[in-house]
């Protein structure tokens, strides 16, 4: 199944093209903001009465979207893949003096035909007759942030990661990566300040359609020169339950040892639902990963101290002979390349297979 932020989600009862394959039930969604909403709206007022009320409206649509994010969910944890005629209510509620803002989303959670749902959704490449001002000035926009990107004059504040987040602005991808990579890399020294990028981060790349999400951040742990970013982008797949089947095993036979590690602990993220087909693309995910491995190591004899006797040791890739079963001395790896922090492969594996058995106990396979 899909990823939830993915499902379809339609104010209408029914559109021309979709084919309702199977009515589930309704799906509800709340979020409640608390009186700091009110006391910051009523700080704001005097931009409403000059006509501009942006912080009140930012701090609505922010309540607006997470209701939205929590009833797609909603209808993702039931097997939906649409909700149809959502309604959102809003409400105050108050009581001994305090009071409470919420927003109520309401909708049914429907499974339509796949087909419908990529027919119905508009065509990047469709052309029109006519273009208005605002298209011309995000795009206006659009080149001159990717020529400053290039250049390396980019400004990332605010209204660079609504603007790039709100237009879908996958171009400046690797360029952020760049620009933040100190934070990326030693998030321990900014402190709040890596809450708030990758915050912004993962939201902007969340908006992102599918195959854009997984194309830059899987082509982007295998290209990055920094070991630590590609750290972070797996992170960024595991939050956004991004896991792919096909990119992962690719990743596992990559020529990059330190990509390929990546790749292990990568094949142990959890999918929202697993179904039939899952069984088997794990199977293949176990025999990559005994494929991927081996001994990097040498195993020779040696012998013995005052004795004729010979023991087996092996050889690292650093040169320092050690004792079978132990950790270099030298740089701290085991036979198979492995600090004894990092999943090791066989560590992978009866994860993997106890996923397995639990997928076909429940599903009765």
């Amino acid at each position: 199944m899909g990823n939830p932020k993915d499902i379809l989600v339609l104010t209408t009862s029914s559109v021309e093209g979709l084919k309702i394959k199977k009515p589930l039930k309704p799906v509800t969604a709340h979020v409640v903001a608390g009186t700091n909403f009110f006391s910051d709206f009523m700080g704001g007022l005097t931009d409403v009465f000059g006509g501009r009320s942006n912080s009140y409206q930012k701090q609505l649509t922010s309540i607006y979207n997470e209701a939205i994010e929590k009833i797609k969910f909603a209808a993702h944890e039931i097997g939906g893949n649409c909700i149809i005629g959502l309604s959102i209510d809003l409400d105050e509620i108050s009581g001994k003096g305090k009071s409470m803002f919420m927003i109520t989303a309401i909708g049914t959670a429907v499974i339509i035909e796949k087909e419908n749902v990529i027919n119905s959704l508009p065509n990047k490449n469709e052309k029109f007759d006519n273009v208005s001002i605002e298209r011309i000035k995000v795009l206006r926009k659009k080149k001159e942030l990717i020529k400053d990107a290039q250049s390396g004059t980019l400004t990332a504040d605010e209204d660079f990661w609504n603007f790039v987040t709100e237009n879908q602005i996958e171009e400046v991808f690797p360029y952020i990566l760049k620009r933040y990579s100190d934070i990326i890399v030693t998030p321990q020294n900014y402190g709040e300040a890596y809450n708030t990028f990758n915050k912004r981060f993962t939201n902007y790349v969340n908006v992102l359609n599918e195959n854009q999400k997984n194309n830059l951040l899987y082509d982007n742990i295998k290209s990055v020169e920094n070991n630590s970013i590609a750290e972070y982008l797996s992170k960024v797949i595991e939050d956004l339950n991004l896991f792919n089947y096909e990119k992962i095993i690719k990743l596992l036979s990559d020529e990059n040892f330190n990509v390929q590690k990546i790749a292990l602990k990568m094949a142990t993220y959890d999918k929202p639902f697993y179904n039939q087909n899952d069984k088997e693309n794990l199977d293949e995910i176990l025999e990559n990963i005994q494929n991927a491995f081996f001994e990097r190591g040498t195993k020779t004899m040696k012998k013995q101290m005052l004795s004729s006797k010979e023991k087996e040791v092996w050889s690292c890739e650093c040169s320092k002979i050690n004792e079978i079963g132990e950790y270099c001395s030298s740089c701290n790896k085991d036979i198979l390349g492995f600090k004894p922090s990092e999943l090791k492969p066989s560590e992978a594996e009866n994860e993997i297979r106890q996923k397995i058995d639990l997928i076909k106990e429940y599903l009765q396979l």
